[in-house]
This record gives C-alpha cells, structure tokens and sequence, in this order.
C-alpha cells in the first residue's frame, strides 16, 4: 500500500469510528429517548423497526449505486443525513417527527456501510487483504465497545442534549475528513481496481448460484442470530439465574467484544496465510457450541470463560468472512455484494430478538441460547455446502476454458 492509500485508509477508518461511536451513544439511550416524547407500545415498536426495515431494505440498493455513480459522493450524503438528524433531535417535540428521523437514520446507514467497506476492500492488495479489512474491523468494534460507556457518562452530566451534540460533532468531524481526504471516485477507481464490464458483472449475477455469496449470506445471519441473542438474552440469564451484580454482568458483556476487538489484526494475518472459507467454518461451529454451554454454567467464572471464548472465536471468523466477501465483490460489484451482505445481518438483528422472545415465553430461557447455537451451526452447514459447491464448479469452468 502506496503512501496515498495509507492516508486513504487512516481518513476512513476515522470517519467509520467516529460514525459508529455516535451511534453506538445515540443508539444506546433511544428507547428511553423515544419514551420520554411519549413513545409507548406499538409507536416505540414503529420507531425501532423502521430503522431496523430501512437498513435491510435499502442496503443493497445502495450498494449498487456506489458501484454506479462512486463511493465519495455516497459517503459524503450519509455523513450530511447523519448530520441533520442528530441536529433535528436537539429540538424535537414530536415522536412522529422522530420516526420519520429514525427512518432517515436507517437510510443513512444503508448508504455508509457497505460504502465504506467497499472502499477499503478495494484500496487493499489481495495478499494483504485479510489484515487490512481486520485492522478496519477494530474501528467498528471498538467504537461499539466504547459507545454505552461515554454515552453513559455524558447522559449522567449533559443529558439528551448532550449525547445528539456529541453525534452531531462526530458526524461533522467524520464529514470534513470525508471530504479532505477521500479522492474524486474517478481516480479511486483507476488506482485500485480494474474496471469490471457490464457484460462480465451480467454474467456473474446470472452466475449467482455457484457463487460463495449465498453461503456468506446464510453465514452473516445466522451469526447475527446469535450475537443479538448474546447481547439481549445474557443478562437475563446472568442476573436471574446466577444472580451476578450489575457489575459482573458488565464484565462478562464487555469480556466478548473486547477480546473480539484485541483479536482481529492477528487474526487478519492469519486470514492471509490460511484457508478463509476453513476459517468462517471453524470460527461459526465453536461459537455454535459455546452459546449451547451457556445455560451449562454455574458460576461467573464460567460465564466470564465462555463469554471470552466467543469473542476469540468470533473474531477468527469475522476476518475471513469479509476477505472472502470483498473477493465476491470482484466478481458482483463491491457495493452490491456489500449491500447484500450489510442486508442480511440487519435481517439477522431483527429476526433473532423476535425468536428470542418467542422461545422465552414458550420453552424457557436455556432454549434461546439452544437455538441460537442451533441457527448458527445450520449456518455453518449452510455455507459449507455453498463452498463446495462453488469449488466445484470453479474447477469445472477451468476445465473447459
């Protein structure tokens, strides 16, 4: 990587950190936002799924018009609607001016994150690609790990007020760099990837089905299954059933997306060196397994174990799962495979809590986190067949060409 794309790099994993943690702090307090305009049963459920809905809707739309009309002029909106909406809440009085605010949120979203990550994934170098999308994953994950934390504290001194001022200000930061640093797509484009035909991207989208893609889909959401039924479902357990203070409850929480975040460069590397689709197996089938072992445990060392084995082996699959589909976007368009891939993991956010809730109430707590390891293995299963199969065909057509 040329002196010119380090700095690229450095300019969007500012500005993919900035955004997160805004989020991460905004996110964290909206349900007790959104009530205190009066939000309540079904208006909050409004409030909360059209954010959730436009993510997986627009998501891969977005993707593609990143592939159509570039990258830098996409970010820049996203970062503009962010802008506007963390301003627009300091003087919001409505809660049906704050739905329609959430659903421009989610269309945000929608235009950044696959956006973001398709120029990353495609101002790095083959070999090095697993590395440098790991490093990038660090500013996502961290920031999520910081964003309650400082949100907590800034709710504790400044309020509401105070929380959308620090979004507004870190969507402001993120904007100048965005437009300091990120250059014209025109040259992007000739300096870090070969132009793809619209007859050879025809191609592969009629190619679909012997495609990796379909299998990372499947992986993605049965993994955001079970992260979300980590994150919702764990304290209840923590707390009902071990009766841990609120304290050691943190603790174990923050234990796996802290070793998650720590883990992912060395795992990048690795990502290089090794086999990625191996990797995603690997990675998804233990996480699988210990998810089933929570109910198992007794003790807050236990919990506090398994919590940081799920970020470990979490974090040897992230890697290889975003490889492996930046290297999809070669053949489909960067955006597009990105859109579809950011798709299905908000699908995921919003299927597992509904599923969740549903064993909750008819089965039990312990049969959450059963079936949370149960869909992240069929996942796995899932993706193992798509692989093959993808292998397979990949010889083939070598055959004959």
């Amino acid at each position: 990587m040329d002196k010119a794309h380090r700095w690229l790099f450095k300019g969007v994993f500012f500005i993919n950190f900035a955004v997160t943690l805004g989020l991460g702090v905004s996110d964290a307090f909206f349900s007790v936002f959104a009530q205190s305009l009066g939000a309540r049963g079904a208006i909050l459920g409004a409030a909360i799924g059209f954010y959730a809905a436009s993510k997986i809707v627009f998501s891969p739309f977005m993707g593609k018009l990143s592939d159509r009309f570039g990258r830098k002029r996409l970010i820049v909106i996203s970062l503009m609607v962010f802008l506007l909406v963390s301003l627009l809440c300091l003087s919001i009085t409505r809660v049906q001016t704050l739905i329609i605010l959430r659903l421009m949120q989610g269309l945000g979203c929608a235009m950044f994150r696959p956006v973001v990550l398709s120029l990353v994934g495609e101002t790095t170098l083959p070999h090095s690609r697993g590395k440098m999308v790991a490093t990038f994953d660090m500013s996502f994950y961290g920031a999520l790990s910081l964003g309650p934390l400082i949100g907590g504290i800034i709710m504790d001194q400044w309020g509401f007020d105070g929380i959308f001022v620090l979004l507004a200000g870190l969507c402001l930061a993120a904007l100048l760099v965005a437009v300091l640093l990120i250059p014209t797509d025109d040259n992007t484009a000739r300096t870090t990837t070969m132009p793809v035909s619209a007859n050879r991207q025809a191609r592969s989208r009629r190619s679909l089905q012997h495609s990796a893609l379909p299998g990372l889909l499947v992986f993605i959401f049965g993994r955001a299954c079970g992260i979300v039924i980590f994150v919702s479902f764990m304290p209840i357990l923590l707390m009902s059933k071990l009766g841990l203070t609120g304290v050691e409850v943190g603790m174990v929480m923050a234990s796996t997306s802290v070793v998650m975040t720590l883990c992912l460069r060395p795992m990048g590397k690795l990502t290089d060196r090794c086999s990625r689709s191996v990797l995603v197996m690997v990675g998804g089938t233990v996480v699988s397994l210990l998810y089933v072992l929570i109910p198992l445990a007794t003790t807050f060392h236990q919990v506090l174990v398994l919590g940081m084995a799920i970020g470990l082996f979490s974090g040897l699959s992230q890697p290889a799962s975003t490889a492996l589909l930046v290297e999809e976007g070669q053949r489909f368009g960067t955006g597009f495979a990105v859109g579809m891939f950011n798709a299905s993991l908000n699908l995921g956010f919003v299927v597992g809590p509904v599923l969740g809730a549903l064993l909750l109430s008819s089965e039990g707590l312990s049969s959450v986190f059963y079936v949370a390891g149960l869909c992240g293995g069929l996942a796995v299963v899932l993706f193992s067949i798509t692989t093959r199969a993808t292998a397979s065909y990949g010889q083939a057509w070598h055959v004959r060409s």
